[in-house]
């Protein structure tokens, strides 16, 4: 491989220098200078950085995340997530305790809901909490989530930053 095709790899991956130098473990003159063909680097620093932009290539679940989460708090009422539902137009919403991922609120435990919606709590019905990723997670994974889940939740450290559903993913088809 030319060493020059790095720079092409790089840019192509819309990383700047310092973020490839951070992630291969190596300065950001380092990659300057190879890039500029000024040094003839190890084989094994060259296989780092190759890995590290093969995989920053790779399709990341925070490219296609829907980044409003529609959500209720667990003792909000079962009738204001069900009214949020209607005006947003979706199928579930994530049910949090304060800024933490409790539950999700489908239209299935709302059909099977037999209550006052009024006075029941929306941890009441909820189901179990949709799995979470990180926003770099393989599309892979979170189809094969989906397959099992009505929708996944992506995180930042412990911040919920997007929901993916399978609606979202057949928007990539």
């Amino acid at each position: 491989m030319d060493l020059s095709e790095i720079k092409k790899l790089r840019t192509r991956a819309g990383m700047s220098q310092t973020d490839l130098a951070k992630k291969a473990g190596v300065s950001q003159a380092h990659i300057a200078k190879i890039e500029a063909g000024k040094v003839d680097p190890r084989f094994s620093t060259v296989e780092r950085i190759l890995r590290c932009l093969r995989e920053e290539q790779k399709e990341h679940c925070s490219r296609y995340m829907t980044k409003t989460i529609f959500g209720v708090q667990a003792d909000d009422s079962v009738a204001s997530a069900g009214r949020l539902m209607r005006q947003r137009g979706v199928s579930q919403i994530v049910v949090f305790r304060g800024e933490g991922v409790v539950g999700l609120i489908t239209e299935e435990d709302l059909l099977r809901f037999k209550g006052d919606s009024d006075s029941t709590n929306s941890e009441d019905v909820m189901s179990d909490s949709p799995p979470t990723v990180s926003k770099n997670t393989s599309a892979d994974a979170v189809r094969d989530l989906l397959l099992e889940f009505p929708a996944v939740v992506v995180m930042d450290r412990e911040k919920a930053v997007g929901i993916i559903t399978k609606s979202d993913l057949l928007k990539r088809i």
